[in-house]
Order: structure tokens, then C-alpha cells, then sequence
């Protein structure tokens, strides 16, 4: 694949939050038709729509399997249409798909995303995610989780290291203030590092506080050739490069625990696009746990291992400071909406470099790494994404 060959031309996104009057038929639609909007387009040129998969609603999953969106939202020409997942890698299958189309000779494709979990008892989504990515062998009879995984990979990685638990929290406080900046954000209230450290403990070490929240989301984006967006929008996004890398089935199989083969598909994503950790203005991490974004900050190269930590404290990635990081907040503040967080930082990732990113905009921002992964943290995919052609 030649660099830059793709674009994205126009995003949607709905409210993050539990609205369980809305149907995900109407998450679809909303998401669908703002990325339209958007991208400024005649929706009859879309001949491809990808849906993501809901978390535990298969009733949905079902309809989208069986074609209901490009009805739904009245496209004419759709010539091909399909649920895909890969959990929380969802955003890469999407767009590694859509790419395939698109060289198949697809003309645009749309991909959506919708996920409802307040129609389901605490109970339900207890359940559903104390077995999701965990061995039903070794790791479900003993109440394994994905608070509980997490909790033990922080214990790790501070062990290893020296970081702090106050300076894992001070990721917390860090997306807290980028979602006060974000309208669709699920959380609006502000966070301080007290209330993080002082919250109930869920996981040790990890509190409530540093740990996601589900939450109903949804949100879109039409992706078409480099050649084509370039005719239809002032500032189409690219993607430079790419790379992937896969672990583990579950963690307690995962060879090194704090790392994941994270740096390879890293460095691969900057290969393939010539640039490197000092080119990037943000970094969009999706973690969902504060510690798993400090040992993604380290593999992206923009801190020594151990020292992200003193660098998130100290307020760099921060609203304003010199390395901006999840600027929605991501998972822990923007809310977890299942296979939609990493499309939601990819959603986010575009309107930085298109320069519509609201109170929430980086000045000037031409390049950015964003990552995304599924399962136990089974999986790492990187891209560097950029508003210029290099």
C-alpha cells in the first residue's frame, strides 16, 4: 500500500451518556447523518456501509448483519454492506476493511458506530465483562475482570518502573480536563487528583475513579481515496502509516505484561509515514486504563520508560501543555462505549487535524499517532494521521 492512498472526509458524533429511550437505530442515524452533513457530500455516492458491533445487543448486531442501515438511512447505490468487530481494535478492522473496498473500487464507504448499555442491569454487564477476553479455564472461576486484570497490570508496571500511584491518577485528572472541553463528553464535572486517589478502591491499586464507566454512544466517518477527498473537501485527513502487532489471547499468557509488542507496531506506523515521535502534535491513546496510557506514551516514543508518569503530572498533556493526549477524554472521562472508543478517539483524531475540533482544538495541529486495541489488551494498532501529503 502506497503511503497516503486513503482519507477521511467528514465525521459524526451523538451525545456520550445513558439514554435509554434512545434506540441504537437513532445512534446510527444521528452519527450517520452528521458525518454526511459534514463531509458536505450527496449520500448516494456512499456504496459502502460497515456498522460496528454493539456490545451484548445482538438483536442490533443482527439488523445491521442483515442490511438495515444502508436502508435506514436511504442510500440508493450501497453495493456493499457489513458488521465487523474486533472488539476494542474495532476502528482499525473498520478502516482495513473500508480500505479494501475502496481498492475493490467502492467510491466511498460509511462507517457507524452505535452501542446501548443502559437498557442492561448492573448484573448483566457485570457478567458480560467479568468474561469478555478472559480464559474460561484459569482466569473466569476465579473472578477475573477486566477492573481486576488491570489492577494487577498496574501493580506490575509500577513495580517495574517506580511510577506512582499519584502519578497514574494524574491521567485521570489530565482526559477529566479535555472532557470538560468536549459537548458530546459524558462527564462534566471537574476532577482533581484528591477525589481520584480518595475514590472507592475497585482493583487494587486502581479506584473507581481510574477505572471507565460504560456509557451509550455512537459516532461515524466517511473515508473515500486520497484523490478523491481532495475534490470534495478543503482538508481531507490521511493516513501515512500503519502498523499492527497481536500479543495474546489473555493476559496471563501475555510474555511481557507491561510492553505487549506495543513498539513494534508502532514503529512500523512511523516508518511507513517517514516521521517520527518529535513530528507529532497529539497523541489519541486509546487505554482505558491510566496505566496501560503511560505504557503507550513510553512506546510512542515521547518519554524514557518509567518517566511518562512525572510527564502527565506535570501537566504536559494537559489542555495547553507541549504534548496534548486524548483530547475527548477518552474512556475515562468521554465514556466506554464499547467497540466505539477507539472509533470515537479515531472521530476526535480527524476533527484535530480538519481543524473542527471546538474548545477542544489543538492550534496548528498537522500530525498525530493514534492507536487503538481489543480484547485483555490483546492487540496494539498504530496510524499517524495527518491533514498534510508528505
Amino acid at each position: 500500500m502506497s503511503k497516503a492512498q486513503f482519507a477521511i472526509i467528514g465525521t459524526g458524533e451523538v451525545p456520550c451518556g445513558m439514554y435509554p429511550d434512545r434506540t441504537p437505530l437513532e445512534i446510527a442515524s444521528w452519527a450517520a447523518y452528521k458525518a454526511i452533513k459534514d463531509a458536505g457530500i450527496n449520500k448516494n455516492h456512499i456504496d459502502g456501509v460497515l456498522g460496528a458491533m454493539s456490545i451484548m445487543d445482538n438483536d442490533w448486531n443482527t439488523e445491521v448483519t442483515f442490511g438495515r442501515l444502508p436502508e435506514a438511512l436511504g442510500i440508493k447505490n450501497c453495493k456493499t454492506t457489513a458488521l465487523v468487530s474486533s472488539g476494542g481494535a474495532s476502528s482499525n478492522s473498520l478502516r482495513k476493511t473500508a480500505q479494501g473496498l475502496l481498492l475493490a473500487g467502492h467510491e466511498m464507504v460509511l462507517v457507524i458506530h452505535a452501542q446501548r448499555f443502559s437498557t442492561f442491569t448492573p448484573g448483566q454487564l457485570a457478567e458480560g465483562f467479568a468474561k469478555a477476553g478472559a480464559d474460561p479455564e484459569w482466569e473466569i472461576p476465579y473472578g477475573m475482570s477486566f477492573n481486576a486484570l488491570s489492577g494487577m497490570l498496574a501493580e506490575r508496571y509500577m513495580y517495574e518502573t517506580g511510577t506512582t500511584i499519584e502519578q497514574i491518577a494524574s491521567v485521570c485528572v489530565a482526559a477529566r480536563k479535555w472532557a470538560l472541553l468536549q459537548d458530546n463528553a459524558m462527564n462534566k464535572k471537574a476532577l482533581t487528583l484528591e477525589q481520584v486517589l480518595g475514590s472507592k478502591m475497585i482493583s487494587t491499586p486502581l479506584t473507581a475513579y481510574m477505572c471507565n464507566v460504560l456509557a451509550d454512544g455512537g459516532s461515524a466517518f466517511i473515508m473515500t481515496t486520497a484523490e478523491r477527498a481532495k475534490k470534495l473537501v478543503d482538508k481531507p485527513v490521511y493516513i501515512l502509516g500503519e502498523g499492527s502487532e497481536y500479543s495474546h489471547r489473555n493476559l496471563t499468557k501475555a510474555k511481557d505484561l507491561t510492553r505487549m509488542k506495543a513498539k513494534s507496531a508502532i514503529d512500523l506506523a512511523y516508518q511507513q509515514a517517514g516521521l517520527g515521535p518529535k513530528d507529532m502534535d497529539i497523541a489519541e491513546i486509546y487505554a482505558s486504563y491510566p496505566m496501560l496510557t503511560l505504557i503507550l506514551f513510553e512506546e510512542m516514543g515521547f518519554c524514557k520508560r518509567g518517566e511518562a508518569g512525572k510527564f502527565f503530572m506535570e501537566g504536559h498533556t494537559s489542555p495547553g501543555g507541549r504534548m496534548p493526549v486524548c483530547t475527548n477524554g477518552e474512556a475515562l472521562s468521554f465514556g466506554h462505549t464499547g467497540t466505539g472508543v477507539g472509533i470515537a478517539l479515531f472521530v476526535e483524531s480527524v476533527r484535530q487535524l480538519q481543524g473542527k475540533a471546538g474548545r477542544a482544538q489543538v492550534p496548528g495541529a498537522r500530525f498525530l499517532v493514534e492507536n487503538c486495541g481489543g480484547g485483555a489488551f490483546m492487540d496494539t494498532h498504530c496510524s499517524v494521521m495527518s491533514n498534510q501529503l508528505l
